[in-house]
């Protein structure tokens, strides 16, 4: 037979509010005494709490969540996704919070949100969406119409429930581009994922800005099919076969610039003598390559991190600290650029 609150109290000598208060930690009216006597039939009868059943009646499950729209099977494997998490992950356990994980498929997500609110799994939670500007607008008003507090990563909001963490990501695609045309670069390619992620548009944004600033009559944006190393290799390899003539291509992340190097070494280009490639994100993978990618960084464990401190703090006081959080990002020059 499980040992039960009732029976701490009886061993203690205590009413139950008083072992109540100590499990939640409102001992400041308390003898030290009688708190001492109640861990100690705690310890005695090796008394377990319902932990499920204390966050029902608290409204309180001590799970943040991470909530993503992606089309891709293996969305966890994204090294993004990798980064974000592991921020959480390291503030969310100093807390003792677990972590629940739900992907949804662009084509089940409607719903979704609020189906999952209302099943009060978790107390807050961090979203990354993919979708056009209209599908993420209404997935973001179903978001806020549930009440629970999120935060956006990547994109914009503007709720009292709601906070948002971004990168500068436009700021970086912009001296990517001004990096390679010091360099006498005058056709540069965009390789992109689909634009369905709003980091990507914003890159290609900047990508764009940077062309016209420098005067440059020629841009053009390649989308991949599948964004694998593999995908980017095949899709770069058809572009360098196709126009010859260009030589240096900025990819909307790092798995993208590692096919594009592939591409060019099955095509005798020296990379960067003859083809210069920059990415994006700075994975961890990125360093180790041959040759290093050079690569615009941008802080993806520190966003998922920070993320989880916004909600944890929202839960504190009742508001955000900062509706709005802007990383900075870095081009980081290595070997292919």
């Amino acid at each position: 037979m499980s040992v039960t609150m009732r029976d701490v109290a009886k061993q203690a000598g205590v009413s139950l509010q008083s072992v109540s208060n100590v499990l939640n930690g409102r001992t400041s009216q308390m003898r030290e005494e009688t708190r001492q006597r109640i861990l100690q039939a705690i310890r005695e009868l090796n008394y377990q709490p319902n932990l499920q059943a204390r966050s029902l009646r608290m409204r309180c499950t001590k799970t943040m969540a991470f909530l993503t729209i992606d089309p891709a099977a293996r969305f966890l494997s994204d090294p993004f996704h990798v980064a974000i998490l592991s921020g959480m992950v390291e503030t969310l356990r100093q807390e003792d919070y677990g972590l629940l994980v739900h992907g949804f498929h662009p084509k089940q997500a409607g719903g979704g949100f609020r189906r999952l609110a209302h099943q009060h799994r978790f107390d807050g939670a961090v979203v990354h969406l993919s979708g056009s500007a209209v599908s993420r607008a209404e997935h973001i008003e179903e978001l806020v119409s549930t009440g629970s507090p999120f935060v956006l990563i990547e994109d914009c909001v503007s709720a009292p429930t709601a906070a948002c963490v971004l990168a500068d990501d436009q700021g970086g695609a912009f001296a990517a581009v001004a990096y390679l045309q010091s360099r006498g670069n005058q056709r540069i390619g965009f390789l992109a994922t689909d634009r369905l992620w709003p980091a990507v548009e914003k890159r290609i944004a900047g990508y764009e800005a940077a062309i016209r600033a420098g005067g440059g009559g020629w841009s053009q944006v390649w989308e991949v099919e599948r964004e694998t190393v593999e995908g980017a290799c095949e899709r770069v390899e058809a572009v360098l076969r196709d126009d010859p003539k260009v030589t240096a291509i900025l990819c909307a992340n790092d798995v993208l610039a590692l096919g594009a190097s592939q591409a060019a070494k099955r095509l005798g280009r020296s990379v960067p003598a003859s083809l210069s490639i920059v990415g994006f994100d700075d994975f961890d993978f990125a360093r180790y390559v041959d040759p290093p990618l050079t690569t615009v960084s941008l802080p993806g464990a520190e966003m998922g991190g920070r993320a989880a401190e916004l909600l944890l703090g929202y839960l504190k006081d009742g508001q955000f600290a900062a509706s709005e959080l802007v990383f900075p990002t870095v081009l980081i020059h290595r070997g292919t650029a």
